[in-house]
């Protein structure tokens, strides 16, 4: 195989990468976070609920949801299955009839990018029953969270696969530039097997612990075949069976082709190496973005050039020492300079790319964890490339035979370089919107009003008024009205829409536009031609 051959691997992988990053079915943004649920945080209902509804800002995964609902005792109320909502974004659980009190809902799911996220919040049916609603929540959802061996071991798979990938796709390519009369010694062969098993074994460890992730189980639920069927249907699960399906298929490309690479290499390894790469690509961050095709494409292209370029250093690093000191390979070594050459630009320009889209900015990288993974990442890179001209320089001036502490040296420069990566993929790259639930109870004038204003942030906010009168009589109230004001920013009273909930208990609306301590105002009309005016202030993170 020659260089004309390598070319039109390359390209045979790229129009592929493009092409499935088109085919991509649009989803919403990672990760996902909760917006609006029934009943609100710390709602009071005058009756019990019939359902509990949960809308995230992404697509769910609902065969891999869970909703627990708790009362004050900390017993479980047992509900109905949760099923899909108006759209992939909601997921509910119908509610028994039950009686007074405060109840905890506790919910775990997994996002369409295969993230798990869990969390909880209280509401009380009727006076409820006096009961710390923070204690109960903690109480009650200290169980949902999974062992925290299980998520490192996630993420040593996730490195495994990244590297297994690497090796096997760059790798491949490194043979295919030697040629068909090339002799390849045991030392290429046991790297290149040992990159499949790696990519495989990965594959399934990932596949089974996501499993064990969505349920917060432990290791010995790895095996629980129960779970299985619905990881599979889900998209991540679905990409990981495929991963394993592909990884079988590279069989017959490496103990038939290694021999005697056949017609139907140069057309097998690209094909193969694509449909391994979109296995990553079309399951990750990028996936879950509006309109996210073409941006799996790019993530595509990004992934598809570091295997190619990481999993070339990995053969000449350990592929045996013919990669460079055998003259007859010499075309070897200058054919992945130059591939080196057009990988770099690419991979810098897609990442770059990626980076400005998935962050929403360049100010983000700091104030997030993926921010700084990447942040170290891109050092690392940097210096990679540094070794990488001193090893063109090396090869252009003294030959191949005198690369090898230099190319090893970026071998393991590439394998902190995957080890960041995978850290990545757990990471949200956009920092979460800051809320924080406000209650309070108010008096003035014999008049008690608890306020509960959720989610508490900028942007659209809930709130709940349940008004106790003078003397704690149960006699409706005449009306209420409510403004919200920033002096701060000078942002005159926004009016609160209110509607009755029931008896003296009303919800309203407000949209907040910046954060600060917002001036709330309630106008409590007791009786007729009688009005008592109550405030507080809300701070808003």
């Amino acid at each position: 195989m020659n260089s004309v051959v390598a070319r039109r691997f390359l390209g045979v992988l790229a129009v592929a990468l493009v092409g499935v990053g088109l085919l991509a079915v649009p989803r919403a943004l990672a990760h996902a976070s909760l917006e609006v649920s029934t009943p609100s945080p710390s709602a009071v209902l005058e009756a019990s609920p019939p359902f509990v509804s949960l809308d995230f800002d992404e697509d769910l995964e609902i065969p891999l949801t869970s909703i627990q609902l708790f009362d004050q005792d900390g017993t479980t109320v047992v509900l109905g299955p949760p099923v899909a909502g108006a759209d992939g974004s909601i997921v509910q659980s119908s509610v028994p009839n039950i009686s007074d009190g405060t109840y905890a809902v506790v919910w775990r799911i997994t996002s369409a990018d295969g993230h798990v996220v869990n969390g909880a919040f209280s509401f009380q049916v009727g006076a409820g029953g006096g009961v710390d609603s923070g204690e109960l929540i903690d109480r009650v959802s200290g169980a949902d969270h999974s062992e925290s061996a299980v998520v490192r071991a996630l993420g040593v798979a996730r490195f495994a696969s990244f590297a297994g990938a690497a090796v096997v796709i760059g790798g491949l390519f490194m043979v295919m530039l030697a040629g068909t009369n090339a002799v390849h010694g045991w030392a290429t062969r046991r790297l290149l097997w040992f990159g499949w098993a790696l990519l495989g074994l990965a594959a399934l460890t990932n596949f089974s612990l996501l499993g064990v992730n969505t349920q917060a189980g432990s290791f010995g639920d790895m095996f629980d075949s129960s779970v299985w069927g619905d990881v599979a249907g889900t998209r991540t699960g679905g990409l990981l069976v495929a991963r394993m399906v592909i990884t079988l298929l590279f069989i017959p490309v490496l103990s038939l082709g290694m021999s005697r690479q056949r017609t139907w290499w140069p057309t097998a390894v690209p094909l193969l190496s694509m449909l391994t790469v979109f296995t990553f690509s079309g399951s990750g961050h990028p996936s879950v973005i509006n309109g996210p095709a073409p941006w799996i494409a790019v993530d595509a292209i990004h992934f598809a050039f570091v295997a190619l370029w990481l999993g070339g250093l990995a053969m000449m690093a350990f592929g045996g020492n013919v990669w460079l000191r055998d003259e007859q390979r010499v075309h070897v070594a200058r054919g992945f300079s130059r591939l080196a050459t057009v990988a770099i630009p690419l991979i810098i320009a897609t990442g770059v790319l990626q980076t400005w889209k998935l962050a929403g900015g360049w100010s983000n990288l700091t104030e997030t964890t993926w921010g700084r993974i990447l942040l170290a990442k891109g050092a690392v890179v940097v210096l990679l490339i540094s070794l990488g001209g001193a090893a063109r320089w090396l090869l252009a001036n003294e030959g191949p035979s005198n690369l090898r502490r230099m190319v090893v040296s970026e071998a393991v420069c590439a394998i902190a370089v995957l080890g960041l990566a995978a850290g990545l993929v757990e990471q949200p790259p956009a920092i979460a919107a800051r809320a924080k639930v406000f209650t309070s109870a108010l008096t003035e004038g014999g008049i008690i009003v608890d306020v509960s204003l959720t989610p508490g942030r900028v942007g659209a906010n809930e709130v709940h008024f349940v008004v106790t009168p003078p003397g704690g009589n149960l006699a409706p109230i005449v009306g209420i009205t409510a403004r919200m004001s920033l002096p701060s920013r000078n942002i005159p009273a926004l009016p609160v829409t209110i509607e009755p909930s029931g008896s003296n208990h009303y919800i309203g609306n407000v949209t907040l536009l910046f954060a600060g301590d917002w001036n709330l105002e309630i106008v409590v009309e007791p009786v007729a031609n009688q009005t008592v005016l109550l405030t507080a202030t809300v701070p808003i993170p």
